[in-house]
Parts: structure tokens; C-alpha cells; sequence
């Protein structure tokens, strides 16, 4: 990039006096052509002398008031050093002269080159400016992105012990009951388990794995609630294609059979359904019971763990809403179809 800049940058200033030349109705020849070149060469080495000079003493990182006259006496210093050059060149070396000496000309050209080396500094500093502000924003990028995995992480570890002992709770309660159906709620609790496992180590699973899950705890629940538990599942094909936070959806069905179902004398009913739109996936998950400020205040970690992991996940993209209707409590979850953090953790080298 650095060469590029310093081939276009000159090879501009170059094409700028040949056409100005040109103007003047000055003819072009082989000297011309040769005088040319020597000014883009001369330009080019002097530069990049210049910018070693710079990082070597590191003006980069001096104040902008011992800048000025540093700046100011190394372009004097660059421009006599070039016209010095270029004169020995065009007139010893090409044309095989002694040099005539003009003082406006002398003047003029340091005046011009004195210039074109602080204009010189200038795009350098901006480029070195602009650099080294994208290099930072990477740099807290990837350091807002080891926090928010590590936030994530600790969300986790209190999401699985959440979700196994009320699990455990719900089989603990059977034993005495029921030692036989004890042990098939313990089995599918085995196959919830481990999947959940599985499920930990990705920070999204398909729709269908977690849809999977949720009607394996579903039937776990139905076999300790009984008539108490009536759910229903309805989602459309095109859900399936979507990635989401793995145990999301299970959360909130536990949520609803803990907080709603359970409480209600006769049970209840839970309905999930899941459709599209566009890039969107909207989900809602409807329960028998009703929102009070006391189960609020009580409703554990599982809502608020959700509500942590869309926004860190999502940011504003992602919405959850909880409502009451006509004595039913409604969850609404937006997904967006690209986890937009995600994304940006994963291009902050590119």
C-alpha cells in the first residue's frame, strides 16, 4: 500500500509538470523524457528516505507543536536536496554541462518543492493516522469480543445447572410415585442431558436441534404433569434453515410450564409456534397462567439469561417480549437470520 501510494503520488506530480510543459509549448525529447523520469526517481528515494527518518526518530508520536518546525526545516532540507540533484543530473550528467545558476529559478523551484514534501507529510501522517485508528478498532473489536465470550461462557454455566435440576426435581418427584415411569423420565432426561452437552460447546445450533430438545423435555414434563400438560407444536419448514442460541427456546418453554402451568390448579395448555419473515424468524410460545408483579420478582434466571444472551448475541437486533392475554402468558422471540456480532468477531482480521 505504502509503494502504491509513493508510485501514484509522484507519478501524479511527474504527469502534472509534463502536461504544464506541455502548456507552455515546450517540446518533448529524449532529455525531456529523461528529466522526467530522474524527477520521479529523485522524488520517490528522497521520500522514502524521509519516512525512515521519521520512524526512526519516532515523529509519530511527537506532539503536534514540535512537529511543526521539524516538518517544516526537513522539507526545506528534502526540496535543496532535490533541486541539487536534479540539477546535477540534467545538466552535468544528461546534457553534459556545467550547471547555470538562476536565483529565481532557485527560488521558485525550492519554494515549489519546499511545498510539495509538506504536502508530502501531510497525506503520510493521514494515511499513518488512518491506519493506525482501524488497527485500534480492531483491537477493542477483538477485546469487546473476548468480553462478551467470556460473559457468555458465564451465562452458560449458569443455564445448565438451572436447566438438570429442575429436571432432576421433576424426576425426584416421580420416584415414589410412579418407579417405572421414574425410570423413563430418567432415561429421556439422559438423552436431554447429553444433547444439551453437545448443544454447550456452539455458540448457535440449527432450529431443528433445539426444536428436537424442546419436544424431548416437553414429553419428559408431560409424563410427571399428565392431563395437567395439553402442548401443541406448529412450525414451518422454512424455520428449520435458521441458527439460533442453543437451549433458547427450551428456556422459555420451562419457563412457562414452571412459572404458569404448574401453578394452575387444572394445568393448562403450551403452544409454540414458529414462522418467517424475510430474515426474521419470530417465535411464540404461549401458556396457560398469568404475569404478576410477585412472579416477577421470582420468575429465576431463565428469562433473564435469554434477555443477556440476545443482546450480547444480537445486539438491538434480536427482540423478546412477554405479554398477558385473555389468561395466557406470551412470549415473543425476533431472530435475525445472521448473528451480526458473530460475524464481526470472526472478519476482525480481514
Amino acid at each position: 500500500m505504502y509503494w502504491t501510494c509513493q508510485i501514484v503520488g509522484w507519478g501524479t506530480y511527474v504527469v502534472l509538470i509534463a502536461l504544464f510543459n506541455r502548456m507552455r509549448g515546450i517540446e518533448f525529447d529524449l532529455i525531456t523524457y529523461i528529466n522526467l523520469f530522474s524527477t520521479f526517481s529523485i522524488g520517490i528515494v528522497t521520500s522514502h528516505l524521509y519516512r525512515n527518518f521519521i520512524i526512526r526518530f519516532n515523529w509519530l508520536k511527537r506532539r503536534i507543536a514540535q512537529l511543526i518546525p521539524r516538518v517544516l526545516l526537513a522539507s526545506l532540507i528534502l526540496a535543496f536536496s532535490f533541486f541539487t540533484i536534479h540539477t546535477v543530473v540534467s545538466d552535468v550528467l544528461i546534457s553534459g554541462r556545467l550547471p547555470s545558476f538562476d536565483w529565481l529559478d532557485f527560488l521558485q523551484s525550492l519554494i515549489n518543492l519546499t511545498a510539495n514534501y509538506i504536502l508530502w507529510t501531510l497525506i503520510y501522517w493521514s494515511f499513518h493516522f488512518i491506519d493506525n485508528y482501524r488497527k485500534e478498532e480492531i483491537k477493542n473489536l477483538r477485546w469487546q469480543a473476548t468480553i462478551n465470550e467470556m460473559e457468555l461462557n458465564k451465562i452458560k454455566s449458569q443455564l445448565n445447572p438451572h436447566f438438570i435440576f429442575n429436571s432432576m426435581n421433576s424426576i425426584r418427584a416421580m420416584i415414589d410415585e410412579n418407579p417405572g415411569k421414574a425410570q423413563n423420565l430418567i432415561t429421556q432426561f439422559s438423552n436431554i442431558l447429553r444433547s444439551s452437552l453437545y448443544m454447550e460447546r456452539k455458540p448457535v445450533i440449527s432450529f431443528a436441534d433445539e426444536l428436537s430438545l424442546v419436544k424431548d423435555y416437553l414429553e419428559l414434563e408431560k409424563a410427571r404433569l399428565e392431563e395437567r400438560l395439553d402442548f401443541s407444536i406448529n412450525v414451518s419448514d422454512e424455520c428449520l434453515n435458521f441458527d439460533i442460541p442453543p437451549l433458547l427456546i427450551q428456556t422459555l418453554v420451562e419457563n412457562g410450564i414452571k412459572h404458569g402451568i404448574s401453578h394452575q390448579e387444572k394445568g393448562g395448555k403450551l403452544d409454540l409456534k414458529a414462522e418467517t419473515n424475510g430474515d426474521l424468524l419470530k417465535i411464540v410460545i404461549s401458556n396457560t397462567g398469568n404475569i404478576s408483579k410477585e412472579k416477577n420478582k421470582k420468575s429465576g434466571i431463565g428469562l433473564k439469561i435469554s434477555q443477556q444472551r440476545l443482546k450480547l448475541l444480537y445486539g438491538s437486533r434480536a427482540n423478546l417480549k412477554i405479554r398477558e392475554e385473555n389468561g395466557n402468558v406470551i412470549a415473543e422471540l425476533v431472530l435475525p437470520g445472521i448473528l451480526e456480532k458473530l460475524n464481526m468477531y470472526e472478519n476482525t482480521d480481514s
